[in-house]
Formats: C-alpha cells, sequence, structure tokens
C-alpha cells in the first residue's frame, strides 16, 4: 500500500486507510485530534447548504406554477421517448445533423443539474447555467440555418425571436461586476452602503419564478429542435409522430394556460 500524506498538516497514512483519520500516524495525536475536530467544519458547512437548499426546494416547488411542473415532466418524457426508442437506430445524418444531435444531447444532460440549481436557491450559478442552455439553443439554429462559426459564440439573432432580452440579463447576473443587481438577484436586504449576503440559499419567489419559466421555456424550445431533428434523421418511420404529439400536445396547452403565447 502507497502511503498518503494529509497536505494541510503532513499526516502519513496508508492508501487503505484513507477514510480513517484515526488510523493515520501523526508525530502530535494532540494537534491532529484538533485538526480533525477544524476540519469537520467543512462536512458541517455542506451539509448545512444541502439542507437548506432542500428546503428552499420544497417552498420552490410550491410556488411554481403547477402547469409549469407539469409541461416540464411532459416534454422531459417526448424528449426521453425519442431518445431511447431510436438508441442504436441509425438514421439519415449529415454535419449539420450530427452537430445538431450533438447540441440536443448536450441540454438534456444537463436538465436536471439546472433546474437543481433554481430550485434549490443558488440563483447565481443558475444564470450562468441558464445562459449556457440558451447558447446550446441558439446554436442549434445557427447550425441549421447554416451560419455557424466555429470557436465564435453564438449570434442571438438566430435564437427565436424576441428572446434576446433574456440572454441580456442572464449575462448581466452571469458575470457579477454588479453589486446592486447580485444584490436584487439574492433578495439581500441593504443597510446603507453594507449588505448582509448568506452563504446558504435564501429563498427570492420572484428570482426563483422567473428562472423556472425560463428554464420550461428553453426546454420546450430545445425539444421542438429535437423533434424537427428526428425526422430529418427518421424521415420514413411513421410511428415517430403518433406515440409524441398528443402528450406534447398537453404540454403547449398547460404552458398556454400559465401565460405562454405561441406563435
Amino acid at each position: 500500500m502507497s502511503p498518503w500524506t494529509c497536505i494541510s498538516c503532513g499526516a502519513v497514512g496508508r492508501e487503505s486507510d484513507r477514510n480513517n483519520p484515526r488510523i493515520m500516524t501523526h508525530d502530535n495525536s494532540s494537534e491532529f485530534a484538533a485538526h480533525e475536530r477544524f476540519l469537520r467544519h467543512a462536512i458541517a458547512f455542506e451539509a448545512t447548504v444541502e439542507q437548506v437548499g432542500q428546503s428552499v426546494r420544497a417552498t420552490s416547488i410550491a410556488s411554481y406554477k403547477i402547469e409549469w411542473l407539469d409541461a416540464r415532466m411532459i416534454l422531459l418524457a417526448c424528449s426521453g421517448n425519442l431518445f431511447f426508442s431510436r438508441a442504436g437506430a441509425p438514421g439519415i445524418t449529415n454535419s449539420s445533423i450530427s452537430h445538431r444531435l450533438l447540441l440536443v444531447c448536450a441540454f438534456f444532460q444537463g436538465t436536471t443539474v439546472t433546474e437543481s440549481l433554481v430550485s434549490e436557491g443558488q440563483y447565481i450559478k443558475a444564470t450562468s447555467a441558464l445562459k449556457q442552455d440558451y447558447e446550446l439553443l441558439t446554436r442549434i439554429r445557427e447550425v441549421k440555418a447554416g451560419q455557424a462559426v466555429a470557436g465564435q459564440t453564438p449570434n442571438v439573432r438566430h435564437a427565436p425571436e424576441g428572446s434576446q432580452r433574456f440572454y441580456g440579463e442572464l449575462n448581466k447576473i452571469a458575470h457579477p461586476s454588479n453589486p446592486d443587481l447580485l444584490t436584487q438577484v439574492l433578495a439581500i436586504t441593504r443597510d446603507g452602503d453594507s449588505v448582509g449576503p448568506s452563504p446558504v440559499p435564501k429563498f427570492a419567489p420572484t428570482t426563483a419564478a422567473s428562472l423556472y419559466e425560463l428554464h420550461v421555456w428553453l426546454i420546450l424550445e430545445v425539444f421542438r429542435e429535437q423533434l424537427l431533428l428526428f425526422l430529418e434523421l427518421y424521415p420514413n418511420e411513421t410511428d415517430l409522430l403518433p406515440s409524441i404529439m398528443p402528450h406534447f400536445a398537453i404540454a403547449l396547452a398547460a404552458l398556454e394556460k400559465a401565460g405562454f403565447i405561441f406563435s
């Protein structure tokens, strides 16, 4: 077994004992005990953030419109149905189709993480994730238009019309150079010039609702692109639409009830 060393205090132990700090050799047992007690603050800190995040999550879910929750679940079911029902099936492809499929996969891989950031009060990190999701959607449409340039940020003129303002707002928050904006997003109360931020999440109802609604809208738009993409991949498969469209229609009806406007 190779020995290992604690980089903080130099304590040495066997590789097999990595998870048992009491077996580690240490010249000063009292010093090590103090060090061990100190490191427990890391566990307590992360546990507190996690526990508070779960509490924020419960409050967030209760505050969302039921139509958003239902539509998100249906849209993800539709997407998963397309992916898994055609897994391993060869289709018609070209560089545009392959590129778009890669982008669609990247988007849907991250939907759970994005939702967790939004619903558990990690609003600043959530805006960065949503910004990337918006860029993935834009790039999909840019590739389809034959205008994508490798190595360059997607041009938002290819994003759905009228949505560019979302990207502008996300950019402002994702690049945290404006303390007033951060204060607004985190719902931190000001007392003169002093700001009292918290290292654990806090529920901000307006921010949570805005970010979650955008998250659902992005899922809708990327699923639309996925559906069109699969029709290109499998143009002769007659069962592709009938298995999806009734459920998709229910999701659209729910979002329309929640205030989404479809042109």
